[in-house]
This record gives structure tokens, sequence and C-alpha cells, in this order.
């Protein structure tokens, strides 16, 4: 996920599924800004809210689909020999975030497809 584009914060939009089935929405992911105040800073309550298609479409747009592919990038980096200088992937995160990463990048790619 990107950083939210309406405010100044540097925590990634979160990706979340509707509850309710008000206005037909039920199942539907969106995205939101978590808006948590950050050390230091007094900022107002964000309240930017994004349909999972248009967050995906502006992505498109702005050209931000290559970042959804850093993981798979991180991998081949990571895999040289230790000490090469290429290896990044102590930096990238564990296998787990990294797995959430490709999980997410999958299904992306598969919304994307279906438009």
């Amino acid at each position: 996920m990107t950083r939210c584009p309406a405010c100044p914060r540097t925590a990634p939009l979160k990706r979340l599924v509707t509850t309710t089935d008000k206005n037909g929405n039920l199942g539907r992911e969106f995205v939101k800004c978590e808006s948590k105040q950050e050390q230091g800073k007094k900022l107002k309550q964000c309240t930017h809210f994004e349909w999972l298609d248009e967050y995906i479409e502006r992505i498109q747009l702005e050209g931000a689909s290559r970042e959804l592919d850093l993981p798979l990038e991180a991998e081949k980096f990571g895999s040289e020999a230790p000490g090469s200088g290429n290896s990044i992937g102590a930096t990238v995160g564990d296998a787990a975030g990294t797995a959430d990463l490709k999980k997410l990048n999958k299904q992306m790619k598969k919304l994307i497809k279906l438009k």
C-alpha cells in the first residue's frame, strides 16, 4: 500500500472490507488512512477513503504499479551471495511480511486483470 495522498503522515493506507450491507457494498474492499497522531506533530484527523478498485486505477495512472513488484525484485537481489553488495534481504523484512506482500501483489494483479 502507498502513503495517504491527502495528508503528510508516513503510515501506509490500510486495506479493509465492508461488513455492513449499506448501499449494497457488503464485502467490498476499500483503503483508508489510519490517521494516527505522530510524535511531536499536531495534525488534523485524516478522513481519506477510497474504494480498492479506484485506488488500483489511481496508482496505475501514477505509475506506481512498479512498486507492487518490490518484494519479487528484492528477492532477486537478496538471493546473491552475502557480502556481494547487492544483498538487501535483511532490509525487506521478515518472511511473513514478504509472504503477505506477495499475496497482496497477486490479488492486486488479479483485480487489474478483471478490469
